[in-house]
């Protein structure tokens, strides 16, 4: 060996090597290339940059495939896998994206200046407010996401289009929204849920509120051979048997997994003779969707067109929870709401509703709580079984109406030290975090939002952040995050790319 290289770095006994390689960091191992042919051959050699991956990087997805697979990566394969997750954990440390996207979403109203756009409104008091009254009100988002598909009503289209975040490949979905009211759009379990409804009423309750018929639409979402995604209808129907006003003060909230439906039905009592603040009508019912079937009820409002003697896969309702149903379950919300929280388990046995609750409310069986806390409810979804009380898994940010009845439950091992009234949105995948919050104790003209970032490593925080302050909602995990602004426009940060 010549004496100028058993005096290089890349020449160093490997146990020197690696006491040097301590040192470094991936940035680090990125520049020292540019050194020499030497230096750049050692440190692009699989044998480094792996066992570096596992040790710098473990909490990363492909870090976690390497350790449960068992085969070995060629030098192109390991240097494009080490480039790819030290650029993205770079970026995620930092807090700033690679790149964002942009993309203009639907208006409310159509190209024919009719309604086409309008979601259930949020409730103005919840309990899990210090004030009762809701400090910051956000209408729910029109766009969703699941396992990197996002759903969005685009500008550009006219219609919901399905985007794949992992290609950047977009799908039509096969729905018409001209003549339609779009009241809320869901994908969850690879299952796309629409709820819409007529745009005219068919009867009045008085002179400014009408009844409007309500339908939920189904489409299966599944990958085809082209690595693309097919969108395939299942089956639509009747949300509500009379119907439901186009109204900031009639709500209705849902979930639902791959095969069932929850719907929770919340109106004011108009009564002129029984009406009161505190006894809203209330009520819940399960459907069952997991059947595919070509019956629209939207094009059949008599009934008329069933066939009796041909077998009925149509959905149908499975359980019926009347008001006084949900006061023997000890879940009726009455004037000031306290539910957070509704969905099914995943085998279809319980429906499942959080409540959040400040420390001056008591809940049987629990023990008081200082501060806010939340009491997660197991109701059977048939039959007449005993339901089940307990402290919630985890915590809720006090409802704001962002998510509906839909939020993530904040794990205590990914949630970031922050108050939780002043969190709007949470979202933790694996140990990266992201948390948009404000202070509910401003005014709304000097609101400042802030998105903070977490990972093992890193914690960073981005003051006077707007981007997402559209509907305090996010969506996403270490490789993208997902929001909205105040302009209708659907913001995606790239971490990757």
């Amino acid at each position: 060996m010549a004496r100028s290289q058993s005096h290089d770095f890349a020449y160093l006994p490997s146990d020197i090597f690696w006491m040097i390689l301590v040192y470094l960091g991936a940035e680090d191992i990125v520049r020292c290339r540019r050194v020499s042919r030497a230096w750049h051959a050692a440190l692009t050699n699989p044998a480094i940059l792996i066992p570096f991956l596992k040790r710098e990087f473990p909490w990363t997805t492909e870090v976690k495939k390497l350790n449960s697979s068992s085969g070995s990566a060629n030098q192109d394969s390991a240097l494009e896998l080490f480039d790819r997750v030290a650029s993205r954990c770079h970026s995620l440390e930092r807090g700033k994206p690679r790149s964002v996207q942009t993309i203009q979403l639907c208006n409310n109203f159509g190209s024919t200046g009719d309604l086409e756009w309008y979601q259930v409104q949020p409730w103005d008091s919840h309990s899990s407010q210090k004030k009762i009254l809701v400090d910051r009100q956000f209408p729910e988002a029109f766009w969703t996401v699941e396992d990197n598909l996002l759903v969005y009503p685009s500008a550009v289209h006219q219609c919901l289009v399905l985007r794949d975040l992992e290609t950047d490949r977009q799908f039509m979905v096969p729905f018409i929204i001209t003549g339609k009211v779009i009241r809320r759009v869901r994908l969850a379990k690879r299952l796309l849920v629409i709820e819409w409804a007529e745009p005219k009423a068919f009867h009045w309750l008085n002179d400014s509120d009408g009844v409007h018929r309500h339908f939920a639409s189904s489409f299966d979402i599944s990958k085809n051979a082209t690595n693309g995604w097919n969108i395939a209808p299942r089956n639509e129907w009747k949300i509500m048997f009379l119907g439901h006003p186009l109204s900031d003060r009639d709500r209705f909230f849902s979930s639902h997994n791959n095969t069932h439906y929850v719907i929770y039905i919340w109106q004011p009592n108009r009564s002129l003779y029984t009406a009161d603040e505190d006894a809203p009508i209330e009520s819940l019912f399960v459907w069952d969707i997991s059947k595919e079937s070509s019956y629209r009820p939207s094009l059949d409002p008599t009934g008329q067109l069933r066939d009796p003697d041909t077998p009925d896969d149509s959905p149908h309702i499975v359980s019926r929870f009347s008001f006084r149903d949900l006061e023997f379950f000890g879940v009726r919300q009455r004037g000031c709401p306290r539910i957070q929280r509704l969905s099914i388990t995943d085998d279809s046995r319980a429906i499942e509703i959080s409540e959040s609750v400040t420390g001056h409310q008591a809940v049987p069986a629990l023990p008081l709580s200082p501060s806010l806390m939340s009491v997660t409810t197991s109701i059977p979804l048939a039959g007449h079984g005993p339901h089940w009380q307990r402290e919630c898994e985890g915590e809720i940010p006090p409802y704001r109406g962002s998510f509906g009845l839909n939020p993530e439950i904040i794990g205590h091992d990914g949630m970031i030290p922050i108050p939780l009234y002043e969190m709007l949105a949470h979202v933790s995948t694996g140990d990266v975090s992201f948390c948009l919050e404000f202070d509910p104790f401003l005014r709304s003209a000097d609101e400042v939002f802030r998105l903070t970032i977490q990972t093992p490593r890193s914690r960073c925080t981005d003051d006077h952040h707007v981007d997402f302050a559209g509907r305090g909602k996010l969506a996403g995990c270490e490789r993208y995050l997902v929001g909205e602004n105040s302009n209708r426009e659907l913001i995606i940060y790239r971490f990757d790319r």
